[in-house]
């Protein structure tokens, strides 16, 4: 691969990222969404842990379902308004006429998505850690000498390793699924989730790096409040990405 392929990728990824900056600058109806997420977030949190000091175990485990599932619907709406809103940042077209049917669509499909996730999540790196775990405790028991426990444990190490590595170029195919559906709601989930896999595959490299170009901004979160930029600069930066490679 030749070093101009990497110099047009970084120009690339610089000139996405000044327009979303711009995008950002022109209008900052989207950091509302931000701000109710992060609240709503807050306030579960709060909410849970005032829940399980307050009852006991059995009527705790109840609220802090009930809670995780209110929180999750909460998140998948605003997220889905929020990307909506991106989208219409880039065309300077005005506020989103979102219906309801839409809003459950984005549940279904975020639900689908977690559960595809999941699946990857076993077959790369559960399942493979499980065996070799189970191989290392049967010949712990067999009384073998240290060296070769160890080298069995290493080959644990490695194979967790290399799962994670498989398991996270995997994901990225479906992480365009989300803003398809915002763009043109009326696919199915399943079309969503097809036409999103078709184009990840093929730039699931390039999406990882540009994703990977913002850990220090990531990083930043720890301190709270730089989420109130770092969220809606990192989204609208994606929906640049895909705006682009669409």
């Amino acid at each position: 691969m030749s070093p101009d392929f990497f110099v047009y990728g970084d120009v690339l990824e610089k000139a996405i990222k000044c327009r979303a900056k711009k995008a950002l600058k022109s209008k900052k109806r989207c950091v509302t969404s931000i701000i109710f997420s992060f609240l709503s977030a807050a306030t579960g949190i709060f909410a849970v842990r005032f829940v399980l000091f307050n009852f006991s175990r059995q009527y705790a485990l109840a609220a802090g379902v009930a809670l995780s599932g209110v929180y999750f619907i909460i998140k998948s709406c605003t997220n889905y308004r929020m990307q909506v809103q991106m989208i219409l940042l880039l065309t300077n077209s005005e506020k989103p006429d979102i219906r309801v049917a839409e809003y459950l669509k984005n549940i279904l499909l975020i639900l689908c998505l977690s559960a595809l996730k999941i699946i990857e999540f076993v077959a790369f790196e559960a399942i493979p850690v499980g065996i070799v775990a189970a191989l290392f405790f049967s010949i712990k028991r067999s009384a073998l000498s240290a060296a070769f426990c160890l080298t069995a444990l290493g080959g644990a190490a490695i194979t967790a390793a290399f799962g994670l590595i498989f398991f996270v170029f995997s994901v990225q195919k479906y992480t365009e699924a989300p803003f398809i559906l915002a763009a043109y709601p009326a696919l199915s989930v399943a079309d969503c989730i097809k036409l999103s896999v078709r184009k990840g595959e093929k730039k699931a490299a390039d999406l990882l790096r540009f994703k990977l170009g913002f850990l220090p901004w990531i990083l930043a979160c720890i301190a709270i409040f730089p989420l109130l930029y770092v969220v809606p600069y990192y989204k609208q930066s994606l929906t640049c990405w895909f705006k682009q490679e669409s």
